[in-house]
């Protein structure tokens, strides 16, 4: 078992974090939000609780272990060394407090990630529902993408859900498991994220009811992030 953390907001004990019973206390009970996150709080600082699970065909057979990987190219560690990048960057992204890999003999490994929540926060999707959002918030989102596609940050699965509404006026992007910072970003990789994010959007506009989206605040976006991109 390793465990990497940020020294600045936890100890050396934090390893107590990933255990199941003092998390499912910390939480009130184990009170999960965006499918398996959970939120707690820890000496007076609000985080969030990531374990990584596999997706497609292979998540319905092994959904909590992965092939062995030296520790460095594990889904946490690479997810807690990229976010501390991107906050060199001075991108909106979240805190990474801690992250646990736990080998599992003979050639698999399993782990989870903390991060600090990002206060008073809704995501793209919950803020679509409650009403439509103006000009002036989808220019700052097509603004912020291109941001971080200008600092070569390609993002996985940018969707609705990995979007974050902040105090009603700050975009913040997160879960980044499976992203890169690439040297340089293709042109193909940063279009293919723009993309993923118009079908995510689409998607729910079908499923959510009351979900305020329509093509002018896609051309909105989509103008303000070709126009920073040019910059």
């Amino acid at each position: 078992m390793s465990v990497i953390y940020d020294d600045e907001l936890v100890g050396s004990d934090c390893e107590k974090l990933f255990q199941p019973a003092w998390l499912a206390r910390a939480s009130g009970g184990g009170q999960v939000q965006r499918g398996t996150a959970v939120m707690f709080e820890y000496n007076g600082i609000q985080l969030v609780f990531k374990r990584y699970h596999r997706g497609g065909l292979a998540g319905r057979i092994v959904k909590k272990t992965y092939l062995y990987s030296p520790l460095a190219d594990t889904r946490m560690w690479r997810e807690f060394n990229m976010l501390r990048e991107m906050r060199e960057m001075g991108l909106p992204v979240t805190r990474p407090v801690a992250a646990r890999c736990v080998s599992l003999p003979p050639a698999a490994y399993r782990g989870s990630l903390i991060t600090e929540r990002v206060a008073d926060s809704q995501t793209l999707a919950e803020a679509l529902c409650q009403g439509p959002l103006d000009e002036g918030l989808w220019e700052a989102l097509g603004a912020l993408i291109a941001r971080f596609h200008r600092h070569n940050v390609y993002h996985a699965d940018l969707n609705v859900h990995n979007i974050l509404l902040a105090g009603g006026s700050d975009w913040y992007l997160i879960d980044f498991d499976k992203g890169a910072i690439r040297s340089p970003l293709s042109r193909q990789d940063a279009e293919g994220n723009v993309a993923r994010l118009r079908r995510s959007l689409d998607k729910e506009a079908g499923r959510l009811p009351g979900f305020r989206f329509s093509e002018e605040n896609w051309q909105i976006l989509l103008d303000a992030y070709r126009a920073n991109m040019a910059t």
